[in-house]
């Protein structure tokens, strides 16, 4: 299917919206999204809290989790953003995970590397697991 877009709900609530320039399914298999995916994400009010752009995604067809390949960028609304080459949406638990090395940018421009990550949708109450760098003290 050319130019999809494909919708992940948990019970009636909209979570996730997914449109890229190419869906290919088979029956009873995951969908794969490929080039210039958008992924918008939104909370239990129906607000829209972050969007995710990626290379390409897969949304698992049992678990309705969605792993992001590629050039992934998470930009929340809040004013955070993270880069990764793969992540997680794990939607029965509404967390973005990563097991790659992450950048996540504040609004303030501060930036934290590391290794493994884990989120909630709009990136506001996160893990770093293995922190690189260090942090300079102002006087």
């Amino acid at each position: 299917i050319l130019n999809p877009e494909i919708s992940i709900y948990q019970k009636e609530d909209l979570v996730i919206s997914s449109t890229s320039r190419k869906l290919t399914k088979d029956e009873g298999k995951d969908a794969i999204l490929t080039g210039e995916v958008v992924s918008k994400f939104f909370n239990e009010d129906g607000s829209h809290i972050s969007t995710l752009y990626s290379d390409s995604a897969i949304v698992e067809n049992v678990s309705n989790n969605l792993r992001a390949y590629g050039n992934v960028t998470v930009v929340s609304d809040s004013g955070y953003t993270l880069k990764s080459d793969q992540i997680l949406w794990d939607n029965q638990y509404k967390l973005i995970t990563s097991e790659d090395s992450v950048l996540l940018t504040d609004k303030l421009n501060n930036t934290v590397r590391g290794v493994g990550f884990e989120s909630d949708m709009d990136l506001t109450n996160y893990k770093i697991f293995k922190f690189i760098g260090s942090f300079k003290e102002t006087n």
